[in-house]
């Protein structure tokens, strides 16, 4: 019994249970961060001599193992030292029995930085030279100063302000055979019609969400921490680096995430090795939760990006050239900087086939917060770009959006880039029907002209109304992975009593639903004899992030292979039988790498969202009069579970859409087209195309270009104030003009 006790201690469960804010242990402390208040500067002392007894301060000194930890090649410091990459960084923790008292003695830690010595030390020389005897002591004095070279180290300015890390080139066309000057040249002095606009969407965290944060404590030589990490393995290993422990005796407690979009990754195994710092340190349990300030400014899900886009337009609405600018801020430092680059560089065109196009994308540092890597909704900027662009291309054009949409996604020769995406006409159809789009857009579109050419003044009793349509897919399985391996992998067992153990990381409970349907019908066995053991010895758990290979289609693919396999030998063999499992390495064939090109993904869900906005022109206060939504994710195994997972995500980005409020939308209707092609994901479609549709809806209503979600008043204001001194400067010239004539 010892022994399979013993055994039992070295597996780890990773299915995510409770949250870690509700983790209690008596005695329990409260920590805080302390953070750096310059954006640059070399540290020379952290200390809080003043600290009330039972308030404890640690930084990078007291750490018992290594300083930092390696995420795909990228260093993070646990506690910064040395030079301070941004404003905010974390260079101590500091903790004590009462929350509110930590919060307020943060204000007490003195950092103390080089420069400041520098500056302090040559003041008081050059104050007391009249008092120096001679030359020679104020040489000396001027020596025993700090050494400029230790001082003013300027490889912190150089690592960290606007270096590119990343970059990605598409060329195709005209831009392969010509220099970029010539082929902009030619492609846009003869086009029917051009635009040039530049779009950035930023997300926005929701304040009713959990913030980040973690809970420690230690039992023995063991130290247990509750964090909703979706990098076990990887946090893991890093909590046993730093305290200098074996993996063996580090216990990570998978909790549930409470955000919409994961806050990401290598930051979130960050806080949970500075919280386990502080446990192990000091024997006591501690748990930081980070205030709503720190999630919204250290935190962000993403990445800042702004997209400039230059189009040229033939006069049947084909895209001749599509020229693409993509600039990527990653902050101080971004692990996944390149897949990023690539992902987003895929969207920018999304599914359309421009006769030529051009992408150049590049990521570069900043003096910024460290960014992360939001799987799930990767290229969702990218599809705010482009839908928009498509838009502002039907308005100059006068074709309509859906019209305009369908008649660039063929191509006469053969395209760099394939992207698999259902039934794009089906989805596009089923909603402008269900949302009568082609009514209200035609007449939405007239009053507006009308609106804008007689009357350039922006208020007046009737509210504005618009109405906009987006487009857009979301990958599973990316082959071109350069972060992590794409080696998913699943066991089945079938044991002596006709029962099925599937062992893999616990998905949410709509997809074990799907997994035990489909090894049900396959074994004949009933559903609830099927168990899903997310259980892994400490030293075999997955080394790659949930997020990079959890899909619905490949890891039920891997279920039917694995129990198609059982059925084969199941009256052959004696029971109990095993089949592992893992993902084809079908990459090679279907993706190039070196050349950028072919099918980048196993596997695309694809949707059409059309928003239809009123905006009242005395409180500018948006409302969403409907959302129609229409999607095509491959074969449907819950229609029921992706209707309550679109419906929720619809109510959450409404949170989005505006800075400081929540839309109201008076009706949602949804639907699915029927589709025999391999099962997508359903979660991200609408944040990547209802953002897109509503800025669309908005730029109709105000009669100008809405270029960057999330909107203020402000912004609506000003936009409209510009739109109206354009009009009534235009007017101007105009009679300047005539009366020029006339005379």
């Amino acid at each position: 019994m010892a022994g399979k006790k013993s055994e039992k201690k070295l597996f780890r469960s990773l299915e995510a249970s409770g949250f870690y804010s509700d983790a209690e242990k008596e005695g329990c402390l409260y920590a805080a961060l302390v953070r750096s208040p310059a954006p640059a500067g070399k540290i020379k002392s952290i200390s809080a001599p003043d600290l009330p007894e039972g308030y404890t301060l640690y930084t990078s000194k007291e750490l018992p193992g290594a300083k930092a930890i390696t995420a795909n090649k990228t260093i993070i410091k646990i506690f910064g030292y040395g030079n301070v990459s941004y404003s905010g960084e974390p260079v101590g923790i500091l903790f004590g029995p009462d929350e509110e008292t930590v919060y307020k003695l943060l204000d007490t830690v003195n950092i103390t930085f080089d420069v400041e010595s520098l500056e302090s030390a040559l003041h008081n020389v050059i104050n007391n030279q009249e008092e120096t005897a001679n030359f020679k002591e104020f040489v000396e004095q001027i020596n025993e100063m700090p050494s400029l070279d230790t001082v003013i180290d300027k490889s912190h300015i150089e690592e960290n302000t606007n270096v590119i890390v990343a970059t990605r080139e598409i060329k195709y066309g005209l831009y392969k055979k010509q220099s970029i000057a010539q082929a902009d040249m030619k492609l846009f002095e003869n086009a029917a019609f051009s635009s040039t606009d530049t779009w950035k969407e930023k997300l926005l965290t929701p304040k009713w969400q959990e913030t980040e944060g973690a809970f420690a404590y230690t039992e023995g030589e063991k130290i247990h921490v509750f964090v909703p990490t979706r990098w076990t393995g990887f946090t893991q290993k890093s909590v046993a680096q730093v305290l200098n422990i074996s993996e063996e005796e580090v216990f990570i407690h998978k909790t549930k995430s409470a955000g919409i979009y994961p806050a990401g990754l290598a930051r979130t195994t960050q806080l949970a090795v500075q919280v386990a710092s502080a446990a192990w340190l000091s024997k006591k349990p501690v748990k930081l939760v980070l205030s709503q300030f720190e999630q919204e400014n250290y935190m962000v899900p993403g990445v800042l990006t702004e997209i400039t886009y230059r189009s040229a337009v033939n006069e049947e609405g084909r895209l001749t050239a599509l020229k693409i600018l993509i600039d990527i801020d990653i902050g101080s430092s971004n692990p996944f900087a390149q897949e990023i680059t690539d992902r987003i560089a895929i969207a920018a065109a999304s599914y359309y086939k421009p006769e030529n196009l051009y992408i150049h994308a590049q990521a570069h540092t900043s003096k910024n917060p460290p960014t992360s890597i939001s799987m799930q909704i990767i290229e969702s900027q990218a599809f705010f770009a482009i839908e928009n662009e498509i838009q502002k291309i039907s308005n100059l054009s006068k074709i309509f959006p859906d019209e305009l949409r369908i008649l660039n996604t063929v191509s006469k020769k053969a395209f760099p880039i394939t992207i698999t995406t259902g039934d794009i006409q089906g989805v596009i159809q089923q909603t402008l029907k269900n949302s009568d789009f082609n009514r209200k857009y035609a007449s939405f579109h007239m009053e507006a002209i009308d609106r804008a050419e007689k009357d350039s003044k922006p208020f007046f009793a009737l509210p504005l109304r618009g109405i906009g349509l987006a487009t857009a897919y979301i990958p599973s399985g990316y082959y071109g992975q350069t972060s992590f391996s794409n080696d998913s992998k699943l066991e089945v067992t079938l044991s002596a009593d006709e029962k099925i153990e599937i062992h893999a990381i616990k998905p949410s409970e709509v997809i074990q639903d799907i997994w035990k349907k489909s090894a049900s019908e396959i074994l004949q066995i009933p559903k609830q004899n099927i168990l899903i053991n997310s259980d892994f010895p400490y030293d075999q758990i997955p080394e790659q992030p949930e997020d990079s290979y959890c899909s619905i289609s490949i890891m039920n693919e891997l279920v039917k292979k694995c129990c198609n396999d059982i059925q084969k030998k199941r009256f052959h063999q004696p029971l109990p039988i095993s089949s592992k499992r893992g993902a084809g390495t079908t990459a090679k064939s279907k993706w190039d790498k070196e050349k950028f090109s072919g099918t980048p993904f196993y596997t695309t869900s694809f949707i059409a969202t059309v928003v239809e906005v009123e905006l009242d022109t005395y409180t500018y206060n948006e409302k969403i009069k409907g959302i129609w939504v229409t999607v095509d994710c491959g074969e449907l195994f819950d229609e029921a579970a992706a209707l309550r997972t679109i419906k929720l995500e619809i109510q959450q980005e409404l949170t989005m859409l505006v800075k400081g409020k929540t839309v109201p939308c008076d009706a949602i209707n949804i639907s699915f087209i029927q589709s025999s092609n391999r099962s997508g994901q359903v979660g991200g479609l609408i944040h990547n195309s209802l953002p897109a549709a509503f800025s669309s809806a908005l730029s109709l209503a105000l009669t100008t270009q809405l270029t960057e979600i999330p909107c203020t008043e402000d912004l609506l204001f000003q936009l409209i104030r510009d739109r109206t001194k354009e009009k009534n400067e235009t007017k101007k010239s105009d009679k300047t003009e005539n009366k020029g004539a006339e005379e």
